[in-house]
């Protein structure tokens, strides 16, 4: 293996690129960085169908890049995967206000809260407070403000 290691982007499937990028662009200054239009086949090298279709959008949110990328197969209906569940996964995105964030965000339609925020007191991130929120295509994004001392 080389030696550079460097975390380049996540990856999320979404059903609506052009919403999950709107989406994103509103709650969270995302810009788009680049667009690649369908692509008919050949998915297989991405751990999909052969036969499946994607297009995709690379997203910079504060310097962090996220691949959003929507899906054409057969078997299309499934839900995502759950954060308990080997594959479930989430985006943790540092916000200045956590409680205007959350506030923002309960208020568009689609967007569900998932439980309370809490604020660490002690342990390795003193200080952080949390929230989650899943997006309206399912997806979890952890809000996330570091605090004093973190």
């Amino acid at each position: 293996m080389a030696d550079r290691r460097v975390l380049d982007h996540v990856g999320m499937s979404v059903p609506d690129l052009d919403a999950a990028v709107a989406f994103f662009t509103a709650h969270f200054a995302a810009r788009e960085v680049f667009r690649l239009p369908r692509v008919d086949g050949g998915a297989g090298r991405l751990g999909a169908p052969d036969d499946a279709a994607f297009a995709l959008a690379m997203l910079d949110i504060g310097g962090a890049r996220v691949e959003l990328i929507q899906w054409w197969s057969q078997d299309a209906s499934g839900a995502p995967p759950r954060a308990d569940l080997p594959g479930g996964t989430h985006l943790g995105i540092e916000v200045d206000d956590l409680p205007a964030a959350l506030a923002a965000l309960a208020a568009v339609p689609g967007v569900g809260v998932v439980g309370r925020p809490v604020t660490f007191e002690e342990g390795p991130t003193p200080g952080m407070s949390n929230a989650f929120v899943t997006t309206p295509w399912g997806g979890l994004i952890e809000l996330l403000a570091w605090g004093r001392d973190s």
